[in-house]
């Protein structure tokens, strides 16, 4: 295995990720802002927290189980994802049908008593995405990237299609398909649009999962299924670091509606602000996740049951990749955010001061997630569960103490410091249990010479000049890497 390897399988599998994305912040976004009052694209915010949240407790890390024991030849990786989809459904139905018998309370709980087709669609969003986790997992697994871009770009366009019809059809006319439009509801009709995808999606799977399953049980496994006490113990700490790596990155808009000053609506208007600026920080999470997404199973597949013979080199590189990557990308968003922030209504566009802190923190994140890949590969996942709820402890201080004085500026400064602190203990422990030499120096230098870029560009308005400064900077980025891009990549000397 090779880096080039990562690298193709990196743009294979996040192409549904980044290009689903991209669409949802180049076409959806706009619409959202310039048809929802900030106050409703605030709701919007705290719900995803909570869809989020719920998804990750009841995935319960389910997918990196897959990877850890399903990549292992004396495993029946077979066994092991019924073992693994089997939990998640049982969460499921128990956890999602209690909560869908309560959703009352939960929107009394919320501050949206009168709403509660709001958590109901939320509920079924979760049910569908969780579900849909280890099927996922498996063709990431399984080498099957274009069935996984498949069914995310399916999720995607379904997605797009009904908001066009929520938007362009149903609002204008008042009714369609015998569904009269309720203008107060706005929120839940983009709601159901999710949900609705998310449901397709699911289906979709469990088809492929079927004929999948049809097809290979007549081959005889002769591998063991760990027992669900041993893929709990490796998955507990895990599933702890999800929920507070939700909490650390999307507990925001949350903690400003509860803690800004005023009232509930008066608070929504920031959170509404605040989750702009978050929108805008999507263009660095693209990389990030399609990054993770190739990443992780090829990191696992790597190290094989033999860690002392893993090609530690494969790691350091990575890890230099991504910073590279990283740090042009957080110095385009900020170069060009004069003409990226056309995609957001004009009244929502005055919390963007916080973006160069929410840039700076995605990164930290990023290079969090290599340094933990120390964690897993050993099975010291309880490390990954203490450092997470250090991260989240640390951003939602800050935020209640410097919110009344600070105002936006205290949860993006909170997850910067969350996320630093995650960096420095995660590459402590990588350093004890999993060293690897990363290019710290080299990648402090990308840091500095991207901040410089964009320091340079901050009197400048004109997009040439922007523009300019941009393809400086990429021009000193491959003359300092050229030789090592080549070595890497190209496999040449």
């Amino acid at each position: 295995m090779s880096l080039r390897r990562l690298g193709g399988e990196t743009m294979i599998y996040g192409l549904s990720n980044v290009l689903g994305r991209l669409l949802n912040f180049v076409l959806v976004t706009p619409i959202l802002t310039y048809n929802m009052a900030s106050e409703e694209f605030g709701v919007v915010g705290i719900l995803f927290f909570w869809t989020a949240l719920l998804i990750a407790l009841l995935v319960f890390r389910m997918d990196t189980v897959v990877f850890r024991f399903a990549s292992r030849k004396e495993n029946d990786a077979q066994g092991v994802f019924r073992k693994a989809q089997l939990l998640v459904v049982s969460t499921v139905v128990i956890v999602i049908g209690g909560m869908l018998l309560a959703a009352g309370s939960l929107a009394d709980w919320l501050s949206y008593p009168d709403r509660t087709v709001y958590v109901q669609l939320v509920l079924l969003t979760v049910a569908f995405d969780a579900l849909s986790a280890v099927p996922l997992a498996r063709l990431r697994l399984e080498g099957r990237p274009w069935t996984f871009v498949l069914a995310n770009l399916g999720n995607v366009v379904v997605n797009l299609v009904l908001i066009y019809l929520l938007f362009y059809q149903l609002v204008p006319r008042g009714s369609l398909f015998g569904i009269d439009f309720q203008r107060e509801y706005l929120v839940g009709y983009y709601l159901f649009t999710i949900a609705a995808a998310s449901a397709l999606r699911y289906l979709f799977l469990l088809v492929d999962g079927f004929f999948s399953y049809r097809s290979k049980r007549t081959v005889e496994q002769n591998g063991k299924v760990p027992s669900l006490r041993t893929m709990l113990f490796y998955s507990a700490p895990l599933a702890l670091v999800s929920v507070a790596l939700i909490i650390n990155s999307l507990v925001g808009p949350w903690l400003i509606q509860l803690y800004h000053g005023g009232s509930v609506t008066e608070n929504l208007y920031y959170v509404g602000q605040f989750n702009a600026a978050l929108k805008l920080a999507v263009f660095l999470n693209l990389f990030i996740t399609a990054y993770n997404y190739a990443a992780e199973p090829f990191f696992f597949k790597q190290a094989g049951s033999d860690l002392a013979k893993a090609d530690k080199q494969i790691y350091a590189d990575s890890l230099r990749t991504f910073a590279l990557v990283g740090t042009l990308g957080s110095a385009a968003i900020l170069l060009f955010l004069p003409w990226l922030q056309v995609f957001l209504d004009e009244g929502e566009r005055q919390g963007l001061y916080v973006l160069p802190m929410l840039l700076g923190a995605n990164f930290l994140f990023g290079l969090y997630s290599n340094f933990a890949i120390a964690y897993k590969l050993t099975d010291k996942t309880y490390f990954g569960g203490v450092i997470a709820a250090i991260g989240s402890a640390i951003v939602v201080v800050l935020s209640i103490i410097l919110m009344p004085q600070y105002g936006l500026w205290a949860p993006a400064f909170g997850m910067l410091c969350c996320y630093l602190v995650m960096c420095i203990l995660a590459w402590l422990v990588s350093r004890r249990y999993f060293r690897v030499d990363y290019p710290l120096e080299r990648i402090l230098l990308y840091v500095m010479l991207a901040a410089g870029a964009v320091f340079l560009a901050r009197t400048q308005d004109a997009i040439f000049v922007r523009g300019a400064i941009f393809v400086g900077l990429f021009v000193v980025f491959l003359a300092m890497e050229w030789r090592w891009l080549r070595r890497t990549f190209l496999g040449q000397p």
